[in-house]
């Protein structure tokens, strides 16, 4: 697909966007920009939220709402500017009870952005098995920047530290297990954002009924082979073009 035509199946104004930066470079590195100054962006806010600082809050999010605008994120830039009103409000219960919202249409930003770029995505393998990390690898690394752990600690650093697009995750691992990864996606309101595909050789259905309570994807049961590998990858392809931000 063409670049500009992955922001126009996103719905995004480039022809209104073009007419301000005259050129695709232009628009192009101002996009680059915008996108690397999100993240910050987002950390600064949860600052200003807990610091009850809203009338920053509210000068944030109106610069957040402009630059939405001017490169064609229209839709995007009616969160940003419903929390500016409610920054300038010094309306602390909307803004806290609706940051979630916000913080998910920004992170919708990164994602079109990230197919723009032509960026790969981070997909998280857990595993405690060097065999199976190697072998989800070898089938996913044509497409996506591959994150591996033997751990559920090391697990949860990289989600900690990385914009995470989907978890390949065994229930038997040092340290912490999976289901103490599934609990920290919980409380962390990561669970319906990240779409998590369980691995197990465990025949329990008792253990695979509770997997499931967690509102995971699918399970991988080992021993499994290249096209049950990419029937998951569909299955999060399907997750994301039924999602909402």
């Amino acid at each position: 697909m063409p670049k500009l035509e992955i922001l126009k199946s996103n719905q995004i104004d480039v022809d209104a966007a073009l007419s301000l930066w005259g050129d695709i470079e232009s628009y192009s590195d101002a996009l680059k920009e915008f996108k690397e100054s999100i993240p910050q962006k987002l950390e600064n806010l949860k600052k200003m939220i807990e610091e009850e600082n809203y009338s920053e809050y509210a000068i944030l999010t109106h610069s957040m709402k402009s630059e939405a605008k001017y490169l064609g994120f229209m839709k995007h830039a009616e969160t940003f500017y419903e929390h500016e009103l409610k920054g300038k409000e010094n309306n602390g219960f909307f803004i806290k009870e609706n940051f979630k919202n916000l913080e998910n249409v920004a992170k919708n930003i990164l994602a079109i952005l990230a197919d723009y770029f032509e960026e790969k995505k981070n997909l998280l393998i857990a595993d405690d098995s060097n065999i199976i990390l190697n072998f989800l690898e070898k089938n996913i690394k044509d497409d996506y920047n591959v994150l591996k752990a033997q751990d559920g600690k090391t697990a949860i650093d990289h989600i900690k530290n990385n914009s995470i697009y989907a978890i390949f995750l065994d229930l038997n691992m040092p340290t912490y297990n999976g289901f103490e990864v599934l609990d920290y996606l919980k409380e962390t309101e990561l669970t319906n954002e990240i779409p998590v595909i369980i691995i197990t050789g465990d025949d329990e259905s008792k253990n695979i009924e509770k997997a499931f309570s967690y509102h995971v994807l699918n399970v991988l049961k080992k021993p499994f082979n290249d096209n049950n590998i990419k029937s998951s990858l569909e299955a999060i392809k399907n997750f994301y073009e039924k999602s909402n931000f």
